[in-house]
């Protein structure tokens, strides 16, 4: 039975109001398109997004804090969006840094997996995800 695999959690101080669409159309490509189980051992994969603000700046390279739950089988890590890579830039560099730090983080994840000696059907997972970045990155021109 496929179910929603991917999901896009995200920290904001709600100030980014030009970060919002695009998070939310990423969303539902995922849904649409990165359908699993990819894996026996995780239901889903479960980036969050910390949005920099006034509040609280993110500003980390990579991903930080990846974490496996066994017991209700899946995996999260943060992934930092800062304010400087959304405040006074084009749609397009928005979305095109939003797709790009997603995918660092989908990699994180399988890195983290790999390690664990998880089997997870990395291929697909990143084809399915690559159909997603492709569909996101064409509506914005």
């Amino acid at each position: 039975m496929a179910s929603q695999t991917i999901t896009l959690g995200m920290q904001t101080s709600g100030e980014d109001r030009s970060t919002e669409p695009h998070v939310i159309e990423l969303r539902k490509l995922l849904a649409a398109h990165c359908n699993g189980p990819y894996s026996t051992e995780i239901a889903e994969f479960a980036p969050i997004l910390r949005v920099g603000g006034d509040m609280q700046e993110f500003d980390f390279k990579g991903c930080e804090r990846i974490r496996r739950n066994r017991k209700g089988a899946y995996i999260t890590l943060d992934i930092a969006f800062p304010s400087k890579e959304w405040k006074n830039r084009t749609d397009s560099h928005i979305r095109e840094f939003l797709v790009e730090i997603l995918e660092v983080g989908l990699r994180c994840c399988l890195d983290r997996l790999r390690k664990d000696k998880v089997e997870v059907q990395e291929e697909k997972l990143l084809s399915d995800f690559a159909t997603v970045k492709k569909l996101f990155l064409t509506a914005s021109r």
